[in-house]
């Protein structure tokens, strides 16, 4: 069998070869950047928001700090996590006087074999001075004609790190000139209510971009030239895989992950990828059992009807055939479902975020 490397890639950064399309979001992203402007970017988990942003910045030779604030479990920790970052872009020697200036110093210790900095300031004092020193110093480092860019990933999660931290982050960023703040997140309705509503310390602090799927023609030229080499069915199996997963970046790489590998090892084969699927959910099925055991009443009637009708939830006809209650009490649960990311959200219409899930649903109402 051809001993081509598998051409997919899912759970980490995907770059290079493995990287799909987005040449629309590249450019309209890039020119954005071009600016002084802060950008807030949106998108469903495992849409591909953080390869898509790594790529146009690593491809513009910018110098970016990037840091997921749901690894951030307190204020100083914040200041600190943002200090490693900009010493991985900095010399030591420029940064070591002007760290003196700083109200706390912090303890700095740079690893002997790695190199790697390790950076903590005096815990649980509850003080936002070291975050105010650090992004002063990120200020000071940049310039207007080169500005530093600053991604700030699951940004909703700042009220989990301190309710008020949103007035606090905004009376020292709007002063800045040197940086393009990049604010990225899941939940929409959170970042909307962030950005969007009038007395929100953040009312309308950079522009919204909405990154919806990778568009079907697309997702489907990247499969077919990947699967081409294995197989002279690359097109069947491209339009099957895309049948499974509707185009989500994340699933569609792990089906067709799956399924190269199964061409490896047998050629082809009719209804593969109903095969690949199936050894999908076979190997997440104690992950779903758990998951679905975190649900009240009315999200598994939802969900259960969401798997096996196209319905609306919202219909008269979807909740007398599920026994989903009121509409508001669906509502309710769409909202929720919405919020842990279970659901997508996609104009008015809802559809659940894993096709494995789905058919992991599906799958247990047949036994």
């Amino acid at each position: 069998m051809n001993a081509l490397a598998n051409p997919f890639r899912f759970g980490t950064v995907v770059d290079g070869i493995y990287f799909t399309d987005r040449e629309k979001e590249i450019k309209q992203i890039g020119s954005y950047l071009r600016g002084a402007n802060h950008l807030i970017i949106i998108s469903p988990r495992r849409f591909g928001k953080t390869s898509l942003i790594k790529k146009i910045l690593g491809e513009t030779g910018s110098r970016y700090i990037y840091l997921d604030l749901q690894l951030v479990v307190s204020e100083e920790d914040f200041a600190s996590q943002l200090l490693k970052r900009i010493y991985r872009i900095f010399p030591f020697q420029k940064l070591r006087g002007k760290i003196r200036s700083f109200r706390i110093i912090p303890s700095v210790m740079i690893h002997p074999v790695t190199g790697e900095t390790e950076i903590s300031f005096k815990p649980g004092s509850k003080d936002l001075t070291p975050l105010e020193d650090v992004l002063q110093l990120i200020e000071k480092l940049g310039t207007e004609k080169d500005r530093i860019k600053v991604v700030l990933d699951e940004f909703q999660e700042i009220f989990r790190i301190n309710p008020g931290l949103d007035r606090i982050l905004r009376s020292i960023m709007q002063n800045h000139k040197n940086i393009n703040y990049i604010f990225m997140g899941s939940s929409e309705s959170m970042l909307r209510e962030i950005f969007e509503k009038k007395n929100s310390a953040f009312y309308r602090f950079g522009s919204l971009y909405l990154l919806g799927k990778i568009p079907e023609v697309k997702f489907r030229d990247f499969l077919l030239e990947r699967f081409g080499p294995m197989t002279d069915k690359a097109e069947k199996l491209s339009r099957d895989v895309l049948k499974i997963t509707g185009s989500h970046p994340y699933y569609t790489q792990q089906l067709a992950f799956n399924v190269w590998e199964l061409l490896k090892t047998t050629g082809f084969q009719s209804g593969m990828v109903e095969t690949a699927a199936d050894g999908i959910i076979r190997n997440h099925d104690n992950d779903y059992e758990r998951l679905w055991h975190t649900f009240n009443r009315t999200d598994r009637l939802v969900l259960t009807g969401m798997a096996l009708s196209t319905l609306s939830p919202l219909s008269e006809e979807f909740r007398g055939q599920f026994g989903a209650g009121a509409p508001s009490t669906v509502f309710s649960s769409l909202q929720r479902l919405t919020s842990r990311g279970i659901l997508i959200k996609e104009n008015a219409s809802y559809q659940m975020d894993d096709p494995f899930f789905r058919r992991w649903i599906i799958s247990r109402r047949q036994q």
